[in-house]
């Protein structure tokens, strides 16, 4: 009999056990369900504020580009005035990120079109032009001290557009309210400048002369 009694308590024991496991696994699913979700609700609002986040820099973004795409559009009409400039700006993602290219064509007076992309097409001086004004373009939209400086940085560009291209440069200067140093050994362009110095050597070092 007490063989019988001790089994029955033992099988009671283990009924209490398993139904305390058993409510507490309960209670235990349900504030899992509970973080749950929480942490979906929270995954829904990152998520929102994601897209809302990549909506406003692909935004800004463009709003650069098409800044960019005026300004060197403008100094390329500038420079080459006999021709007729346009650009296009493709923007796409790769791996996430913002990839541009940019497109210029020319239109000749003989009436051929040609379309490329900087360097591979135009050779040099398109090159050297789109360069100079993408600095210009950093300095402003990086809101960076509005000073630039120009080591020779005018080779490929021919004597004909050297005059141009510091015309484009001075009323740059004057509308941006910016200052461009310009080393060179170009007359053209020294003759051009606001201000210019010769660097002429010493025995004490190299002297400044105002020319």
């Amino acid at each position: 009999m007490n063989d019988f009694n001790d089994k029955v308590n033992e099988i009671t024991s283990k009924i209490h056990h398993i139904s305390s496991l058993r409510s507490f696994t309960k209670n235990r699913i349900k504030n899992l369900i509970s973080e749950i979700i929480i942490i979906e609700n929270d995954l829904d609002v990152c998520n929102q504020s994601n897209a809302l986040l990549d909506k406003i820099s692909e935004e800004e973004i463009e709003n650069g580009i098409k800044t960019y795409v005026y300004l060197l559009e403008q100094g390329l009409k500038a420079i080459f005035p006999e021709q007729e400039v346009g650009l296009n700006a493709e923007i796409s993602k790769i791996r996430g990120k913002v990839s541009l290219k940019i497109k210029t064509t020319f239109k000749g007076l003989d009436g051929v079109i040609v379309e490329g992309e900087g360097l591979d097409s135009f050779g040099g001086a398109v090159s050297t032009v789109q360069s100079l004004l993408l600095r210009i373009s950093l300095i402003l939209k990086r809101d960076l001290k509005p000073f630039l400086i120009l080591d020779e940085s005018f080779p490929a560009v021919d004597g004909d557009r050297v005059e141009l291209l510091v015309d484009f440069l001075k009323v740059l200067c004057e509308k941006l309210n910016m200052d461009i140093l310009c080393i060179t050994h170009n007359n053209l362009i020294s003759e051009k400048a606001d201000l210019a110095y010769q660097i002429y050597p010493t025995k004490e070092g190299a002297k400044l002369k105002k020319i």
